[in-house]
C-alpha cells in the first residue's frame, strides 16, 4: 500500500436521498494509487449506496465526485467510470445464466472479439480464477445456471479483474463474498 500516491478518486460533500431518506449525507472520501480502503458500517449506513454512486450506477444529488482532479458527478454513468478505469463487483449477481463463463467474460472485456475470442476469454477467466480461487473447479464452458451461487460470485470477482485494451485502476468490492463460504472467501 503507497499512502503517498496521487488521489484517484474523491468525494466531497457527497449526498444521496431516496425520497425522505438520507443515504448519504456531506460525505468526504479519497483514495490514493495503491491504497486499499475498508468500510464499515452497520446496515443502512450507506456504504453501498457510496460504491453505487463510485461506480455509476446511482447519480449522487450534491457534492462532487473528482477522478484525478475533475468534477465529473454531472452526466457520471457506469460508462464513464469504465473510461477512468474503475470496476465494481457487487453482492447481487450479474451474470447471464444462460451463457457459459467464457460468454459472460467478453460481456465485460469488448476488446474480446474476432477469430478465437472464445478461448481467449477461456483461457483468461481460467487463468484468472486460479489466481483469485486456487482449485476452485469452474471451466470455461460452464455454463452458469449449472454452477453454484458462490461459482457465480468467484466468477463474477475473477472477471473484474481481468484487463483487456482497458485502464483498470480501482476495483470496488461491495461484500462479492458475502454468499462464499469461509474457506473460500
Amino acid at each position: 500500500m503507497n499512502a503517498n500516491g496521487p488521489v484517484r478518486v474523491a468525494f466531497a460533500g457527497a449526498g444521496k436521498s431516496f425520497g425522505a431518506v438520507r443515504a448519504l449525507s456531506d460525505v468526504d472520501l479519497s483514495v490514493r494509487a495503491g491504497e486499499c480502503l475498508g468500510l464499515i458500517g452497520h446496515n443502512g449506513a450507506g456504504k453501498s449506496t457510496l460504491m453505487q454512486v463510485l461506480a455509476g450506477t446511482l447519480a449522487a444529488d450534491c457534492g462532487q465526485l473528482l477522478i484525478e482532479g475533475r468534477d465529473l458527478r454531472e452526466g457520471y454513468s457506469v460508462q464513464v467510470a469504465r473510461q477512468h478505469g474503475i470496476r465494481c463487483v457487487f453482492q447481487e449477481l450479474s451474470l447471464c445464466p444462460n451463457l457459459n463463463v467464457a460468454e459472460n467474460t467478453r460481456l465485460m472485456s469488448p476488446a474480446l472479439r474476432g477469430f478465437g475470442w472464445r478461448r481467449r476469454a477461456g483461457a483468461l477467466i481460467e487463468a484468472m480464477l486460479e489466481q483469485i480461487f486456487p482449485g476452485h473447479g469452474i471451466e470455461a464452458d460452464d455454463i452458469v445456471a449449472d454452477l453454484s451461487i458462490g461459482k457465480r460470485q468467484m466468477v463474477e470477482i475473477a472477471r473484474a479483474f481481468i484487463n483487456v485494451d482497458e485502464r483498470l485502476d480501482l476495483i470496488i468490492l461491495d461484500e462479492p463474498t458475502s454468499s462464499l463460504d469461509a474457506r473460500v472467501a
